[in-house]
Formats: C-alpha cells, sequence, structure tokens
C-alpha cells in the first residue's frame, strides 16, 4: 500500500510517462452526473439480452464524449448461462481501470486544507485532467446544453427523477482518507454516513474533498468505496463504486520528476 520515500522518482515517473499514452475525453461541462437506468435488457458484451439488473437504480455516471460510463452500477458475473447478479462490476472505479492510470492525486493544501494533502489541486497528471473534476451534477442539467450526451445510448440516462432524494453514501475507505461536502476538512463524512446531494428536480452541483493528513507518506494510495440511495424509495440504489487517490508532491517536485524521467530515457536510449 505504501512507498518509500526513495522510490516515489521511480514510481511516480512511471505515472508521467504512463498517462502520456492514455487519453480519455474531459467534459466542459463537468465530468460526474447522477441519473437514472431506463434500460430494461443489456444491449452488448457477454450479457447482451439478459434483463438490466440496474434498471430504476440511480447511477454514478461519467461524461465520455458522446455517451455516458455507467461507474455505479449492478451488473452479472460467471458465465452467460448461469449469471449472477454483483452490485458493482470491474469498471465501477475512477480513474477507470482499463485505462491503466495511476490514482487521482493529493496535493498539500493550503487555506483551511493546510497541513493535509487534498483532491481538486491543479495538475498535469493525465489522471487529475481527465477524471480529477469531482464535482456531482443531475444529468438533467445537460438537457438543452448538451443534448448529444443528454440522449446518448438510446436515451437511457435521460429519464425524470424529480421525486427521488438522493444521496451519497460512503461504505468504506482505507484509513486515514476523509471527504469532506464543504469548505472545511472538519465536516468530514464518517464511514456508514451520507451525505445529501439533492432532490431529483434540483440542479445540483456539489464538489467532494478528500484528503488526509500532511504526515501521509508521498506515494500512499487510498480508496474509498460508495453507493449513491434514494431516501424516498422511489428508485433503487446505485452499484457501489471506488475512487483511488495517491499522495503526490508539489506541482513542482512532480514536474522535475518528469524532467528527471525524460533524462533517463535520453541516457538509456543513448546506452
Amino acid at each position: 500500500m505504501f512507498f518509500r520515500k526513495r522510490m516515489l522518482g521511480i514510481s511516480m515517473a512511471a505515472v508521467v510517462w504512463a498517462g502520456s499514452a492514455v487519453h480519455v475525453s474531459a467534459s466542459t461541462f463537468g465530468n460526474y452526473f447522477v441519473g437514472v437506468d431506463d434500460a430494461d435488457t443489456i444491449g452488448f458484451g457477454t450479457y447482451s439480452g439478459l434483463a438490466n439488473t440496474n434498471e430504476g437504480r440511480l447511477t454514478f455516471l461519467f461524461y465520455h464524449g458522446d455517451h455516458f460510463h455507467g461507474i455505479g452500477t449492478h451488473s452479472y458475473t460467471g458465465p452467460a448461462g448461469t449469471p449472477t447478479p454483483s452490485d458493482t462490476n470491474s469498471n465501477n472505479r475512477i480513474p477507470e481501470g482499463y485505462t491503466g492510470l495511476a490514482p487521482l492525486s493529493l496535493q498539500p493544501g493550503t487555506g483551511n486544507f493546510a497541513g493535509t494533502y487534498r483532491s481538486g489541486l491543479p495538475s498535469t497528471l493525465t489522471q487529475d485532467t481527465e477524471y480529477g473534476d469531482l464535482a456531482i451534477r443531475n444529468v438533467h442539467s445537460l438537457n438543452g446544453v448538451d443534448d448529444v450526451i443528454y440522449n446518448s445510448s438510446g436515451g437511457r440516462w435521460n429519464t425524470s427523477f424529480d421525486a427521488a432524494h438522493i444521496h451519497m453514501a460512503l461504505l468504506s475507505a482505507t484509513p486515514g482518507l476523509k471527504i469532506a461536502f464543504g469548505s472545511s476538512p472538519t465536516d468530514s463524512l464518517p464511514v456508514g454516513g451520507d451525505f445529501h446531494l439533492g432532490d431529483g428536480d434540483e440542479m445540483f452541483n456539489v464538489l467532494p474533498t478528500f484528503w488526509v493528513d500532511g504526515s501521509a507518506p508521498l506515494g500512499s494510495t487510498y480508496t474509498a468505496d460508495f453507493s449513491l440511495l434514494d431516501l424516498s424509495g422511489s428508485y433503487g440504489s446505485s452499484g457501489r463504486f471506488f475512487l483511488d487517490f495517491q499522495v503526490v508532491p508539489e506541482p513542482t517536485s512532480l514536474a522535475m520528476l518528469g524532467l528527471g524521467a525524460t533524462a533517463l530515457l535520453r541516457r538509456t536510449k543513448r546506452a
């Protein structure tokens, strides 16, 4: 879980170079949205044609160009002939596993977050530029703003859910990782607790901040496990989804690591 500081130059250089080879589409309207799944069957993959176990459930969505990736979805496991319903799947993760990207960065904080490493700070790391805007919005805020993605997948995600009282529940977290939904680290969400994002008829825009104490070792990694709940009882809970983080140096040090990686690669080529 934790890496020694002397290894950080190697591991973070690997992050810089691995990240440069991957690109996913970040949105000018935000990355993360809450919607309700309206598909009654699965339309692709191993379980194509089977009933969609995520139908009628709140879902955590990632904006991906002209369509969404359902990050908080229910799914199946096992053979197609004898599938087993599951409350998560292998892609219910940020950054998404298929990209091979390192966790989102936690950098030295200032102001109310002085003495911590926190999420949401400027970064040129690919995982941060593509996945690091952690604000969570109502999918209906895209209606009339970006109708291509709003109506994507045959309108799967644009169904109305006005009656919903949407809460984000923290199911588990690596010890030391804290989540604040306010402007101060004292507003942290405890494991087993939940935060009211908004109602389905509200164009909510909520920004969580993830943070750890400033004594956390550079390179240490953390994971938070969430689910979306509708306390009105009108819609089902989302699948479990995970957000991964890693403590990194301040931006100046990170840039030096990138330069070091470049010099190392040049020396290797000359050799």
